[in-house]
């Protein structure tokens, strides 16, 4: 696969970058904490060209600055306030309605593309996939290989290549810059009847196209958006009217929303095991 022959961006900027955060438990067999009805494990984040990420960083400082926010951005926190967002709960009503209704309004003004894999652990185990394969880091890697590769595809598309930014995370940094290398060097594991359809990349693919991966901390603030969204995109997969995601979905900030359809099941948010 090669770049888009009708781009004419300078090297410096012919460059997407993912910013990957994940929400839900990475192991198929430990409680996730999430409600009843909403089992998954995601990973996913946002899709950045180089040239935007100033003005990302100044929105995310505009929003802060108008609510004193001094914590990370940090949506589970915000929608159960608690922790550095317990200030919410002691909010009027009014005062709450107008924070969510700007903290939508700013994540939907953002130049990004909402982009994620989304696995229903329950549908996972359902299906044997925990008895087949008794590696419990399986359903991490999956979710990994799938969001990459669309992300990939869809830089290729657009005349970039992709860099990948994820939250730091000492206990497993050196497992997921593993599963980088593992794509570069051997491309996907997924069988290859089942996958043909997806038009699966090449580990030559992977190798031409993705350029380098590395961790920043939570302090960072575009990781900080990609956390919002990735929640929002999991939280989709179960709960369709749930606001802040169809705002994105409105403002064609979610990858499936821009697509031509036919290029969805390829490119778009996979939602995995999930019963139809």
């Amino acid at each position: 696969m090669t770049l888009n022959p009708n781009s004419d961006l300078p090297e410096s900027m012919a460059h997407l970058t993912l910013y990957m955060d994940e929400t839900g438990s990475r192991h198929p067999d430990k409680n996730s904490g999430l409600p009843k009805g909403r089992d998954w494990f995601a990973l996913g984040g946002i899709l950045v060209e180089n040239e935007k990420k100033q003005a990302i960083q100044q929105m995310r400082d505009e929003m802060a600055a108008k609510w004193n926010i001094t914590a990370p951005f940090h949506m589970t926190d915000m929608i159960n306030e608690r922790k550095k967002f317990s200030w919410l709960g002691r909010l009027t009503q009014t005062d709450r309605d107008v924070f969510w209704s700007q903290y939508r309004a700013y994540l939907a003004s953002l130049p990004v593309l909402g982009v994620g894999c989304v696995i229903d652990r329950g549908g996972y185990v359902a299906r044997g996939y925990l008895q087949q394969h008794p590696d419990r880091w399986l359903l991490c890697r999956s979710a990994f290989d799938i969001l990459v590769e669309r992300s990939v595809k869809y830089a290729v598309s657009v005349g970039r290549k992709l860099e990948i930014i994820f939250e730091s995370d000492p206990g497993i940094n050196g497992t997921i810059e593993g599963y980088y290398e593992n794509l570069r060097e051997n491309g996907l594991a997924f069988d290859q009847k089942n996958s043909d359809k997806y038009k699966p990349l090449s580990a030559a693919d992977f190798k031409a196209n993705l350029t380098h991966i590395e961790n920043r901390p939570k302090s960072n603030r575009i990781l900080q958006v990609a956390d919002s969204y990735v929640y929002c995109v999991a939280r989709s997969g179960y709960d369709k009217k749930y606001e802040v995601f169809r705002r994105l979905r409105d403002a064609k900030r979610i990858i499936n929303f821009t697509l031509a359809n036919e290029d969805i099941p390829s490119m778009g948010i996979k939602y995995y095991c999930f019963d139809k």
